[in-house]
């Protein structure tokens, strides 16, 4: 099991303006583990994921699977090959109907992630970037509570003004409104005035693996021939805290319990603060679920 490292962006009609639902991504992993082979009809046949000619869940919901890290995904000939990687066959053994809070935490700050881009001077783009916008580049312009309108204002900015765009912001919005999805993260939520609210990812002891997990996986696809880094680098290209909505008070809990559980030897003592990975991301994956009661 590997994992495939994602060279582009999903493009923004990927969804088909179908949301991510836990159901048919479990269905797809269970077809992924056993067979792993075949085109969107006999991937629907074999899964009960509803497809049509032009239309349908299967492929989209292969694309939510590969930005979420949990498989490989080929298309050669109409052909799919699918494939587990180690957080995907994981999550499939632990917790393979997607009902704790914490895998539904990890698939969406997979979602958000950025992509690891050869050129660093171009602007910052995620793997599904219409994720990553709204939840890594919209802090200082939108804040922690905005209108449905100011949130359409700041994705057209990036995105234009097409039905495309318009489509996949309430696909986004939907996610979270529905627990079928990835509503019981309550990441974003609608208030009692209709104003959109996001929230910051739980600093509950349970979450720090996972973020460790998801820490050590951007370090590896954006650093992968580094054992030690300035923290402040690895935020910044990660924009790992941005995407938590976490201040640098926030973290310190987190980087010290990493600490203390041998993943990580943090230097403060040097004007910047520095930190040696002591652990492979495998074991960091392994340890997601170790917290839990």
């Amino acid at each position: 099991m590997i994992f495939k490292m994602l060279t582009k962006s999903l493009p923004l009609s990927f969804t088909q303006d179908f949301k991510p639902e836990r159901r048919l991504i479990s269905q797809l992993l269970l077809f992924t583990q056993k067979i792993g082979l075949g085109d969107k009809q006999e991937i629907s046949d074999a899964t009960g994921i509803p497809t049509g000619k032009s239309t349908g869940k299967v492929e989209p919901t292969i694309h939510y699977a590969t930005a979420m890290g949990l498989i490989n995904a080929d298309k050669e000939a109409g052909q799919w090959v699918l494939s587990l990687t180690p957080l995907g066959q994981l999550v499939w053994e632990e917790d393979p109907y997607f009902s704790e809070e914490i895998t539904l935490w990890l698939m969406h700050l997979m979602l958000c992630r950025p992509l690891n881009q050869a050129n660093t001077a171009t602007p910052a783009v995620g793997i599904v970037d219409s994720w990553f916008t709204l939840f890594s580049l919209s802090e200082t312009r939108l804040g922690r509570t905005f209108t449905s309108s100011e949130y359409g204002a700041f994705m057209e900015e990036r995105f234009g003004v097409t039905d495309t765009r318009r489509k996949m912001c309430t696909v986004i919005l939907g996610s979270y409104k529905e627990d079928s999805c990835l509503g019981l993260t309550k990441a974003i939520q609608v208030d009692d005035s209709g104003c959109i609210v996001r929230k910051k990812a739980p600093q509950d002891v349970s979450f720090y693996p996972v973020y460790s997990a998801y820490l050590f996986l951007l370090w590896d696809e954006f650093f992968p021939n580094e054992k030690q880094l300035s923290l402040n680098e690895l935020f910044q290209c990660t924009r790992m805290l941005s995407i938590m909505f976490w201040t640098e008070q926030d973290v310190k809990p987190w980087l010290d319990w990493m600490a203390d559980n041998g993943m990580m030897q943090l230097d403060r003592q040097t004007g910047e603060s520095l930190a040696l990975r002591t652990i492979h991301t495998m074991d960091a994956i392994e340890g997601i679920f170790s917290e839990l009661l």
